[in-house]
């Protein structure tokens, strides 16, 4: 019996070693950097990662050069007040951003940091994306729309109609395609310039996030504690499934995703904390990392909430915690 029991005691610390070892796989950030000390509603990274905006819950509004972590300016929608800015977004050319609260949106100039434009919204913003320059927005709707508007002039271009809460978007930088993620399970392709449902796509659960490759021709898809897909937008084919893992017998969900320049990898975020890169043909898990925890050993998490490629094999991250964490 005495033989019996050390054994069994040897096996379980070697499974219990293999565990902490898998547990510990994915790297720590190689620097991180305090955005806002009570956590974020929203954050959005430049395409490089050079810039960074963040939603505080406590101090509204924030554009950030992310090298020197330089707060250059502070953005809300009223004087003397803090706004809850439910989503934010940089415009692929980093020279203007956007804050969107419940029903008002405000396009900034990166460079001055003065406002560019004030407009109110039909339906509670929950999702925006820009084009290039901050042209145009996709904004996604609490009134189950997602409208194409004109940021600078004021006025909307489309109107699509998905028959749910649209909690998600995305639009490529030439403003020709969007994509919207709503509580119906549905992904959905649109032409913008026509209006036009180019295709639909369904998922298991509604839809957590939606992306865009930066040349319009990969559509990508995650549902809440459910599946993920990468899809053709010329010919609507399913290109690949993305493991989202299993967390107690459910998936985990992916909360952001960037395509890399190529077309051949995406960037990952998980509402775990977790960043994983991932080889999109292969599927195969290429690096992985953990957000930062301001205090390791309480059982509080960082959703991902920002993800961006930088230079030099580098990529960035935000966590709802109110850090960027910068990964190598």
């Amino acid at each position: 019996m005495k033989l019996i029991a050390n054994k069994a005691l040897k096996l379980g610390a070697v499974i219990g070693t293999a565990a902490m070892l898998l547990s510990c796989s994915a790297k720590s950030p190689e620097r991180t950097a305090e955005y806002a000390v009570q956590g974020l509603y929203s954050a959005a990274l430049s395409n490089d990662g050079s810039a960074a905006l963040v939603g505080s819950i406590q101090h509204g509004g924030s554009y950030w050069t992310t090298a020197l972590n330089d707060r250059r300016f502070n953005w809300n929608h009223e004087k003397g007040e803090y706004t809850s800015l439910i989503s934010v977004d940089i415009d692929p050319t980093n020279a203007f951003a956007a804050t969107g609260s419940a029903r008002t949106l405000v396009l900034w100039n990166t460079s001055s940091g003065q406002s560019a434009g004030f407009w109110n919204t039909p339906g509670d913003i929950k999702s925006l994306k820009l084009t290039n320059n901050g042209d145009y927005a996709l904004l996604g709707l609490d009134d189950q729309t997602a409208r194409y508007f004109d940021v600078k002039n004021g006025g909307i271009k489309q109107t699509f109609r998905t028959g749910a809460i649209v909690r998600s978007v995305d639009v490529s930088p030439d403003g020709r395609l969007g994509l919207t993620g709503d509580d119906n399970r549905q992904v959905i392709l649109w032409d913008t310039q026509t209006g036009e449902k180019k295709f639909s796509w369904l998922l298991s659960n509604r839809i957590s996030t939606v992306a865009l490759s930066a040349d319009g021709k990969y559509a990508f898809g995650a549902a809440q504690l459910g599946n993920a897909k990468v899809w053709s937008t010329l010919t609507g084919r399913e290109i690949a499934l993305i493991d989202t893992g299993s967390l107690d017998k459910r998936q985990n969900t992916i909360s952001q995703a960037v395509f890399s320049a190529d077309d051949r990898k995406l960037l990952l975020g998980g509402i775990n904390r977790r960043v994983s890169l991932r080889d999109i043909s292969s599927g195969e898990v290429l690096q992985e990392w953990d957000l930062y925890l301001k205090e390791a050993l309480r059982p509080t998490g960082s959703s991902v909430l920002a993800l961006s490629y930088g230079k030099d094999g580098r990529y960035y991250a935000i966590g709802s915690n109110g850090y960027l964490n910068v990964l190598e």
